[in-house]
Order: C-alpha cells, then sequence, then structure tokens
C-alpha cells in the first residue's frame, strides 16, 4: 500500500478515533482486490462514507472540514475529484447546518411565545370566563354553571357522568326549542341517592323531528381561580383549585366577574 493511502487512513483514523491498524489491514484488502483507477476512486468513497454514516451524529463545521481537506489531499492526481462534486459536497453540509441552526431557532420562538402566552393566562384570573366544554364540579348538590346549544328543537336527554366515566343519571328533558339551556341537576344518581362532591361531565344527546341526531355545543362558565401548567399546556380553574379544569384554547368569551352582594 502506498505511503500516500496510509496518511490518508491514519489522518481520518485520527479524526474519528478509529484504530489506525485495523484500518489499514481494511484498506489494503480492499486495494489488493482493485486494479483501476476508476475503482480506487469508488472505494475511497465508500470507505469515507462508512465513517462518516458512524460519525455523522458529531460531524461539526471543523470535523467536516478536516475531512474534506483531507479527501482533496490524498485524492488521485491522474483522476481527481469533479468540481461539481466538490461543490455538491460543500453545499450539502451548508445546507444542513444552517437548517439545524433554523430548528433550534424556531424552538427557542416557540418557547418564547409559549411563555408569553401563559404570562397572559394570568390575567384573567378573577375574570369570569365562557368556555367550550362538559365539566361540572358538584358541591353540597349544587353544580358549576353548564349549558348546551343547537340550531333546532330536538328531544333531548341529558347524561351525567363520575369522573371515572360511569354513567350515575340519566335526564330525559323532552322536546326543547332552539337556542341555549342550562345544566340542571340536583346531585343525585338514577336511584335518588346524592353523589359525593366532585367533578363530572355531561352528555347531550339530542333528536330532531326526522329522528336524525342533532349536535349540540356544549359550554361551561365561572370565575377562574388560577392557572395551571401542563406538559405546555395552560388550563383554567374554575371555582377552586379543584374546580373545572378548562384548555386556554377553550375559551369563548372573557368579562369582568359579577361583583357578589355584601
Amino acid at each position: 500500500m502506498s505511503t500516500a493511502v496510509t496518511q490518508s487512513i491514519q489522518a481520518l483514523s485520527n479524526l474519528f478515533g478509529t484504530d489506525s491498524s485495523s484500518t489499514s489491514t481494511k484498506a489494503s484488502t480492499q486495494s489488493s482486490s482493485t486494479q483501476s483507477t476508476s475503482n480506487t476512486k469508488s472505494t475511497g468513497s465508500t470507505s469515507s462514507s462508512s465513517i462518516g454514516s458512524k460519525a455523522s451524529s458529531q460531524l461539526g463545521m471543523d470535523n467536516f472540514l478536516t475531512l474534506f481537506t483531507t479527501q482533496l489531499k490524498y485524492q488521485d492526481p491522474t483522476n481527481p475529484m469533479d468540481s461539481y462534486e466538490l461543490a455538491a459536497q460543500l453545499a450539502q453540509f451548508s445546507t444542513v447546518e444552517e437548517l439545524t441552526k433554523l430548528n433550534s431557532k424556531i424552538e427557542d420562538i416557540e418557547t418564547y411565545l409559549a411563555s408569553l402566552a401563559n404570562a397572559e393566562m394570568v390575567n384573567l384570573v378573577g375574570k369570569q370566563v365562557e368556555a367550550s366544554g362538559n365539566a361540572l364540579q358538584l358541591n353540597d348538590g349544587k353544580i358549576t354553571n353548564a349549558s348546551f346549544v343547537f340550531g333546532s328543537a330536538a328531544n333531548v336527554t341529558l347524561r351525567i357522568y363520575n369522573d371515572d366515566g360511569t354513567l350515575v343519571r340519566t335526564q330525559a328533558l323532552g322536546q326543547q326549542t332552539t337556542g341555549a339551556h342550562t345544566i340542571s341537576w340536583d346531585g343525585r344518581n338514577d336511584a335518588g341517592a346524592k353523589v359525593s362532591n366532585g367533578n363530572y361531565t355531561f352528555k347531550v344527546e339530542a333528536v330532531g323531528a326526522d329522528g336524525n341526531a342533532i349536535s349540540a355545543q356544549t359550554k361551561v362558565e365561572g370565575t377562574v381561580s388560577s392557572v395551571r401548567l401542563e406538559n405546555g399546556v395552560s388550563y383554567l380553574l374554575l371555582g377552586g383549585s379543584n374546580g373545572v379544569k378548562i384548555p386556554a384554547t377553550n375559551i369563548i368569551e372573557v368579562s369582568q366577574a359579577t361583583a357578589q352582594a355584601a
């Protein structure tokens, strides 16, 4: 094996921390089985690709330039790398590096915008909000404000579930007119027994005059007591720290809370 090839292998070994003796053995085997200049060039490219793939996760600009200049230094002078191939390698690495930087900047911007949004959520504490949702809080037989709306008259059935998803109450509300309707529940199950305080959900089933199901929009309403962040998502708590939890993105309307009479 020629001195130039040996020096090239040694330079690459120093760059990537590989064993130069084993690399030389592999290169010697490849060299002895390859006679033509074009095949030597192909083998060299394959070897460089194999080494590069192992270190791709750590290859930075400095390492790339070292590898690139080493490749130029030890290329076959009788069959040098084409100029377009040189340009392509430089362009590809430059593009990947810029995309990596851009991705990092976008993540920073997203984090910044999320922090701004979370800061704005604090201003909602003490405000009255209306939001889309189907959550209820039961406290001593009284529930938080909730309603449903649909665009045409329908026969309505209301179902209420506990926090485990178990059905506790079914109310046949009968024929209801178009518009908004407030949820009413006395805090008892179908057997007439009082259920424990806590969080519940409701489901509205509406059937039109033609027998087809009608989609109803469900809403909750209350005063924001606190803001909670969970996995980067802002939630508003209505009616206390254990109250109804709604995503901030579900807010429909915000208003000043009604003053309580002394």
